[in-house]
């Protein structure tokens, strides 16, 4: 037993035996394992909770919340479904002292026998301690930070805790909402950034939305926006794929094969990461387009035109799409690889589509870098008003309609019995813990964008039929090929430096069309190849290609969390599939010809290859698995899960946006099609009303600056009308119109405000510029009731006339017939 009991609470242990340094994990089914440890598993961290009072405590594992459980054959196992097994704390005194453990108050002490490589709980022999029962218990918090937890904020960090202090508690009392979102990945991060935008510019109109994400705030921004690892920089491009590597989990996942050489022996390199931006804190940034092909064939008509017409801009402007500097000999390569590829092909070689801005556009500007959702999701959680109560606090209040919980995992959505409509969602700590209920207001959204597992596991939990359509959990194929090569002369590299292509292909195959990647000295999230000199540059090609969801593969519940299996897609028969590897082959030896010829370069070690030309990545190797929750198909089979509005069947205020309503796996990363999605439901959910075009004799002002605003507009009509028609407060959202004076020429004046209390300045501005003004135009009128008496009084002497006392001038009024003399 342990040297020092451990203390309650919510940070995690490890438990080893004594001298070891093996540890009690769980495997993949939930089995109880003692294995090396591996200090990012968490399968191996247990949370311990002791009573005092009976000494004794009870233990749940820290990867999923499974309690440790004693079955009635010794095995042990994490569960979901029974009851902690309780085990109770025994000190022996004598020549030395020391504490064993019991089962459910038995008398005997047990050890844990591993003869099997599993764990059993076996009666002790010795009356002394065995080996195998003196365990220690070391806080895994030495190494790994504290999970956050949405009912204990002092476990997070003082920045979290500064700008992300909402409580549940706190959540609970500030609602109903109108909108609730589960998740800040792309589809969950773009929406609520939307919404959020649409929000600031309704004023009073402004939905109360609440976004909850299981995770914490572990980058401030995109990976490849912070420090990396020394040692990456010398290998040229992303490494993106080494952090999601490391802050990844894994699902509870069963990977079955096919037979060879269609799939070859697997292993899965995806999953979900728990933090605020989801994956989008470590994706590889390809952001291409879905061919139009693809979209006319799969995609809903509707769905299609709103991206292609609209939507797919929208995302890339959101995502800074960028474009690297073209030198001639990068333009040369591009034009040399279109030009010498056959026609069959229809490629089109060009510059990879990557959302990031590399280069400031101007002086002193900065560059925004790899986009991710965290960044904006950040800034409006920094944003936050200071507490009325002290303004000078570093405590911030909540935004009035937009509040965020992070570490808390939404477990399932509360469903009325007879109408099915969503009423609230039950929450708990993201380490375990009491669920609690947050309430939705009547008529209000609950959108999950939890990611494509989470998801309907959570609709699962909450009781929704899914029907067979659902739950076909996709990767599409992607096969590569890595080659090192040397420059014939060395200092080429450098004026080269680093290229990352992408084309649409044929794959002379039912007119589909797959996509190109080449990657030349440049890092890729494939496997580089096997060279005795890793300086060598590298040139890598891939090719993803389309498919339809795999019926095969499915997500059930297994002790209330979700089990995946997955199978690689069956659709192509295996003379289809020689038919398309003969055109991606082809392909690429084409653009290898080409890249020798154009860069005089020579491939090291490519004659010494064999087996098949080129190798397929593992599942999940890009983390592109979708189709759970499936939107139409438009070909009609399969089924659908959600309408093309991502509302879920059957319920009429749950929508899906996340990878889940893909209603395939397409040729191209699927991110910037998510977030065009994102973009178009968020515009549904809540419009950015249009008013209607005026006539031409209304003057209109609409307030969508998101902040308070003063309007005036000017009057020159007649010279005795005012300058100005009186100054218009407009609060975000308010409209103003006024009627034009035909054929009078007129002006509108807005002077912006950031708060109403500037609003009141500026008031009591106008105010004393009017008095200034008012006061000017009465001297102004004295003065022209002066000049009138004068011109009165010189009018009165014309009518007569005047002689001086001098020689003068002699004046005669007009219409005068007396003579006029000059003496």
């Amino acid at each position: 037993m342990p040297t020092t009991r451990p203390a309650p609470g919510d940070n995690p242990y490890r438990i080893h035996l004594a001298g070891s340094a093996t540890c009690l994990g769980l495997d993949s089914a939930y089995r109880v394992i003692l294995d090396e440890f591996v200090e990012d598993r968490a399968s191996q961290k247990w949370f311990i909770q002791f009573d005092d009072s009976t000494d004794t405590f009870t233990t749940r594992n820290a990867s999923g919340n499974q309690r440790l459980v004693v079955t009635s054959d010794g095995s042990m196992i994490g569960s979901l479904a029974e009851k902690a097994t309780v085990w109770f704390i025994t000190v022996h005194t004598g020549p030395f002292s020391y504490s064993t453990i019991s089962k459910n108050g038995s008398t005997t002490d047990h050890v844990i026998d591993t003869a099997d490589g599993t764990a059993h709980l076996l009666q002790a022999i010795s009356p002394e301690p065995a080996p195998r029962q003196r365990y220690i218990f070391e806080p895994a918090t030495a190494t790994d930070p504290a999970p956050v937890s949405c009912t204990n904020p002092k476990n997070a960090t003082k920045f979290e805790r500064t700008f992300f202090n909402l409580t549940v508690d706190k959540a609970k009392a500030m609602g109903p909402y109108d909108i609730i979102v589960v998740g800040t990945g792309i589809g969950g991060g773009v929406l609520a950034r939307d919404l959020y935008e649409t929000n600031s510019r309704l004023g009073d109109k402004a939905k109360s939305i609440l976004v909850i994400e299981k995770g914490g705030l572990v980058f401030h921004s995109h990976c490849l926006n912070t420090s990396r690892p020394e040692g990456l920089g010398n290998n040229r491009g992303q490494q993106n794929d080494t952090f999601f590597a490391v802050f990844k989990e894994d699902y509870n996942i069963e990977l079955q094969d096919s037979t060879e050489p269609l799939v070859h022996p697997s292993t899965w390199k995806g999953g979900p990461m728990h933090c605020v931006g989801g994956r989008s804190a470590a994706w590889g940034l390809f952001a291409p387009r879905v061919h139009d092909k693809t979209l006319n064939a799969w995609f809903p008509e509707t769905v299609e035109r709103d991206l292609i017409d609209i939507y797919f801009e929208e995302a890339e402007k959101l995502f800074n799409l960028s474009l690297p500097a073209t030198r001639i000999i990068h333009q040369q390569v591009m034009e040399r690889l279109n030009i010498t590829a056959k026609d069959a092909f229809h490629v089109h070689w060009q510059w990879g589509r990557i959302a990031s801005e590399f280069k400031d556009s101007k002086n002193f500007d900065f560059a925004e870098g790899a986009y991710s959702t965290i960044d904006k999701l950040l800034e409006i959680m920094m944003s936050k008003p200071p507490i009325a109560s002290d303004p000078k606090s570093n405590v911030r209040d909540e935004h009035k309609n937009f509040k965020m919980l992070i570490g808390t995992e939404v477990r399932k959505i509360l469903l009325d019995d007879t109408t099915k409509v969503a009423t609230g969602v039950v929450v708990r700590p993201a380490n375990g813990g009491a669920e609690e209920m947050i309430e939705l207001k009547k008529g209000g959204t609950v959108i999950l964008a939890a990611g494509s597992v989470a998801s309907p596991a959570i609709l699962l939990r909450s009781g929704v039929e899914l029907g067979k359509e659902a739950g076909h959990i996709t990767d599409h194929d992607i096969l590569y090929r890595a080659l090192s090569f040397r420059y014939r002369s060395p200092g080429d590299r450098e004026d080269v430096g680093a290229m990352k292509l992408q084309t649409y292909f044929d794959m002379d195959f039912e007119g589909r069309f797959g996509l190109a990647n080449m990657s030349i000295d440049a890092s890729s999230f494939l496997p580089r190849s096997k060279t005795a000199d890793k300086n060598l540059p590298q040139m890598i090609m891939a090719f993803i290609l389309p498919c339809a969801l795999e019926s095969s593969c499915s997500i059930t519940l297994e002790g209330d969390e979700p089990k995946v299996v997955m199978i690689r897609t069956q659709e192509y028969s295996e003379g289809e599939r020689q038919k398309y590897l003969k055109r991606m082959e082809d392909i690429t030896k084409s653009a290898i010809e080409t890249i020798e010829s154009q860069l005089d370069v020579e491939l090291v070690n490519e004659k010494d290859r064999d087996g098949e030309y080129l190798s397929y990545l593992e599942l999940g190797g890009v983390a592109h698995e979708l189709g759970t929750l499936p939107m139409p198909n438009r070909k009609g089979d399969g089924g659908n899960s959600i309408d093309e509005n991502l509302k879920l069947k059957g319920h009429d205020n749950v929508y899906i946006c996340d990878l889940s309503i893909f209603p395939m796996s397409p040729e191209a990363n699927p991110t910037l099609t998510l977030a065009a999605l994102s973009l178009r439901l968020s515009r549904q959910l809540v419009p950015r009303e249009k008013f209607p075009p005026s006539g031409a004799e209304t003057i209109r002002v609409v307030n969508h600056s998101g902040e308070p605003i003063k309007v005036w507009v000017s009057n020159f009509g007649s010279d005795m009308a005012p300058l100005e028609i009186d100054p218009t407060v407009l609060l975000e959202g308010d409209d103003f119109s006024v009627e034009r004076q035909s054929g009078v020429p007129q002006s509108v004046m807005v002077f912006r405000m950031d708060k109403l209390k500037k609003a009141k300045n500026g008031e009591e501005k106008v105010e004393k510029v009017e008095k200034v003004e008012e006061k000017a135009e009465n001297e102004e009128e004295k003065v022209k009731n002066k000049e009138k008496e004068e011109r009165e009084k010189r009018e009165k002497r014309k009518k007569d006339v005047i002689f001086s006392n001098e020689p003068e001038l002699f004046v005669a009024s007009p219409g005068c017939h007396k003579p006029v003399i000059v003496l």
